[in-house]
């Protein structure tokens, strides 16, 4: 079950494929170990956004799915810088845009593990 985690957190499985493992309701998976997610899993979904290997639909499906479920859990060290550009990622569904700068300093934050003050 982790194999699918890892490969989604990556953008290797859809969130089709991911639902087809583990079942449509990601929010009650029963017996699942998190996966965890680092700083370097965050920017490399921005990364993959910027360069447009992914969509705006599929970098918010991807913060919903690693931030709501119980299916990933941030790496301890790294937590505060995670969550708060998970905040402002999750914001995308409600409208927000941001522009490539302020992706580019929420990378730098998360590189630096620092929380972003955007």
């Amino acid at each position: 079950m982790n194999t699918v985690l890892s490969k989604y957190k990556r953008f290797d499985v859809s969130l089709q494929e991911l639902k087809s493992v583990l079942g449509e309701n990601l929010y009650n998976v029963a017996d699942v170990t998190p996966e965890k997610v680092v700083a370097a899993d965050v920017v490399y979904a921005i990364k993959k956004y910027l360069s447009k290997a992914v969509t705006l639909s599929d970098l918010v499906d991807w913060v919903n799915v690693i931030w709501f479920t119980e299916l990933y859990e941030y790496a301890t060290k790294e937590e505060n810088a995670i969550a708060s550009v998970m905040t402002l990622l999750e914001t995308l569904d409600e409208g927000v845009n941001f522009t490539d700068d302020e992706y580019t300093q929420m990378i730098k934050y998360l590189e630096t593990n620092t929380e972003c003050e955007l």
